[in-house]
């Protein structure tokens, strides 16, 4: 396997090396909840996932939050892009499947309150039900912004919720 095959799986470990394991408990998904409203945030996501779709990176860049603006110029942000569509393809259809509740948290204190949504999509790689849309949403500076995006399979099975 190739070096650019691997960089999600590399990427994906050195983002779970910074990143502390969250707490999930009734009170956070609760706060989450009610920090992150549903239909707003499902509004974003699928705008997100639209963006994406058609390739929109303008768009999509200026619906992520401030901090990540700050730290991933266009070039930089354009070049995740790019290496993401060259391991899974680019996106043709994509369906919406669920969304979960639970915080985000990372280094120097970043803790948020997270919604999660996952739609199962078709690649000009794969048919649909084998990669995955997770886009993250998380409040910031008084409004919703995504927090992630990624493209995503599974090496087992698709857990039923996806099917």
């Amino acid at each position: 396997m190739s070096i650019t095959r691997l960089w999600p799986i590399l990427l994906v470990l050195l983002l779970a090396a910074c990143i502390k394991p969250p707490v999930i408990t009734p009170e956070s998904q609760a706060e989450a909840d009610k920090a992150i409203d549903h239909e707003q945030a499902r509004k974003l996501s699928d705008s997100i996932a639209d963006n994406l779709q058609k390739d929109n990176r303008p768009m999509l860049r200026n619906a992520m939050e401030k901090t990540f603006r700050d730290y991933v110029d266009d070039a930089g942000f354009a070049s995740m892009i790019d290496r993401m569509f060259a391991a899974y393809g680019k996106p043709l259809d994509v369906e919406y499947k669920m969304d979960e509740l639970g915080r985000k948290t990372g280094t120097g204190g970043y803790d948020k309150p997270l919604r999660k949504f996952w739609y199962a999509m078709r690649t000009t790689k794969y048919e649909k039900g084998t990669v995955f849309l997770i886009v993250e949403i998380v409040p910031d500076e008084g409004h919703l912004a995504g927090s992630g995006v990624s493209m995503v399979t599974f090496s087992v099975d698709v857990p039923p919720a996806l099917k």
